[in-house]
Parts: structure tokens; sequence; C-alpha cells
């Protein structure tokens, strides 16, 4: 299974992505009967089939493919049932399903006036953000935006909607923990093999050092993404667990991730406000300092984000 991941990811991934295309422009004359289907119609009828689909698949790799095809789905629905203008626009930055254009989604998110909005849309903003949380497989964060977007429903809705997910992120997690063994190499999901974090450690120097291996050429770039993508979540796991001890190595990771994988900026105002405190990273403070104000003068970083490097103070 191992062989097939590193050989053929790049056509998953394609393959991935002209599904969804094909799910949104597919000729309406397919889906229609004697009476007119609208939109809602059409992607519940999909959700229905991709549901059946996932439910067929033997193979964690047609598993992860068809439910990636489903939380997109899932997400343009809340986004075709919500007037809220901001998820909408959040839905269009979304669209080419790439898991770098969820990010930016979900920062554009974080950059809502929240005072300006309605407790109804507010609700529907953490949905839409649990649900692309969970297409990033970031499964604690997005457990977060639906515990927020619950204190704004008295309802049972968002109630129902968030055991669905806890539901859906069990059974993921249930995948991997059928596999017995590692194997020879590391998958992009290995995080939920992972029971005792004492491991992280270790899995992360591993997967880092294949990532870094794959960046270095652009044909194999986007699989090594995917791999320190992983090393990102579990360095996020181990500072928050232990801030001293893995900190720095957290906030050199997200530097990383600008800097050789080419991921969105935005991830910087992490790392920004990580070394605000000035009792972090004593040792190679002065280092990270540098390397982010670098960083933030390089053209493509400059023209997307703004990072207030004068508020952080070298110890």
């Amino acid at each position: 299974m191992q062989k097939y991941i590193f050989k053929n990811y790049d056509h998953i991934l394609e393959n991935l992505r002209s599904k969804v295309v094909e799910l949104f422009q597919r000729d309406k004359k397919e889906h229609n009967t004697s009476m007119q289907l609208s939109p809602i119609e059409i992607i519940e009828s999909e959700i229905r089939l991709q549901e059946e689909n996932l439910e067929q698949k033997e193979s964690i790799e047609q598993k992860e493919e068809t439910r990636k095809i489903l939380l997109l789905l899932y997400i343009e629905k809340k986004a075709l049932t919500s007037s809220c203008k901001y998820i909408k626009r959040a839905n269009e930055i979304l669209k080419d399903g790439t898991d770098d254009s969820a990010y930016e989604a979900l920062d554009y998110l974080e950059r809502v006036p929240v005072k300006t909005v309605t407790s109804e849309d507010l609700n529907n903003i953490h949905i839409f953000k649990a649900l692309i949380y969970e297409f990033l497989e970031e499964f604690e964060e997005s457990s977060k935006e639906y515990k927020k977007a619950l204190k704004y429903d008295k309802t049972p809705n968002t109630l129902i909607i968030y055991k669905k997910f806890v539901e859906r992120s069990r059974e993921v997690k249930s995948w991997y923990k059928k596999e017995e063994k590692y194997g020879g190499a590391y998958n992009v999901s290995l995080i939920h093999k992972i029971t005792d974090i004492k491991d992280m450690p270790k899995v992360v120097e591993s997967l880092e050092n294949i990532a870094k291996y794959y960046a270095r050429s652009p044909k194999s770039r986007l699989l090594g993404k995917k791999y320190f993508r992983e090393v990102l979540k579990m360095l996020k796991i181990l500072s928050n667990k232990e801030p001293e001890k893995y900190t720095c190595k957290y906030v050199e990771a997200l530097l990383d991730a600008v800097d050789i994988f080419m991921m969105p900026p935005f991830i910087l105002k992490e790392a920004s406000e990580l070394l605000k405190p000035i009792e972090n990273c004593k040792e190679s403070r002065t280092y990270l300092i540098e390397r982010l104000k670098n960083l933030k003068k390089k053209t493509f970083i400059k023209s997307t984000i703004n990072i207030n490097t004068a508020s952080i103070k070298v110890a």
C-alpha cells in the first residue's frame, strides 16, 4: 500500500480534483427528470451517491478520495443553504478543492467582522469552518468549531450535525487502526495511528525527512507538502502539550512550510504570534525572528499578508 501511495499520489489527487469539478459541471440533463431539480436536490443526490460509494470502498486510498469528495459536497450544500455572504465568498475560494485553498478559506473566515454578523450567520460560519477542518483531517479543530457553533443555536440542529461529525471522524480513525503495522514507509495519515504521544517525535522526524526529500524536485513537491502537513499537525499537538520543548520546533516548521513547501503565507501569522511572548524560544529566538522578517520581505508574501514583526521583541 505504501508503494501505491508514493507512485500514484499525484494521479489520485488529480483524479479527485477532476471528479469534484465533474460533480459541479455535469450536464443538468443527467440530473433532471420531467421536473427540474433544484441545485440543493442535485447536491443531495450526489451526496447520497458518494455515501453509498464510501461504504463500498475497500482500500484506504479509495476511502480517502471519496471522503474528500463528500466533504466538498457538504461544504457546497452549506454554502447553497446559507445566505451569509462570507460563507459564499469562502466557498468561492475553496472551489478548486485543494488543501491550500481550504486554508485560505479558513484565513478569510477568521477575518470576518463578527460584531456585524447575526447569531444565525455566526452559527453557520463555525459549521462551515468545521467542515473545512474536517476536509483537512484536523478533527480537533473541527470539533472546536462545532462547539462554538452550539453557542449560537438553541435548537437540536447543530447538535445533530456535530454528532454526525463525531461518527465520521471515528470511522476515519478506525480505517488506520485496522492496519497492524506501519509498513516500510509512513503514509500521509499516520497521525491517526498514533495512540501514544511519546511516539510522535520520532514519527515527526521521519516524516520531515521524507517531506524534505520530496521537496527537492518540483515533480514530487506536492507529495512532500502532504507529508509536511502531517508534520505540522503533530508538532502543534506536541507544542500544546510541552511548549517549552516543542514551540521553537513548531515555529521553525511553520517557516519551512512557506519557505520550502510554498504553503499559503498566512501560516506565518501563527509563527508570529508564537514568537511574541519574550519567554518563547530563548535559544533560537533571534534566528527565528530574523528569518520571519526575511520571509515577510518576499514579494509573494508581502502582497498577500500583513505580519507585524515590529511587535516581536528579541530576548
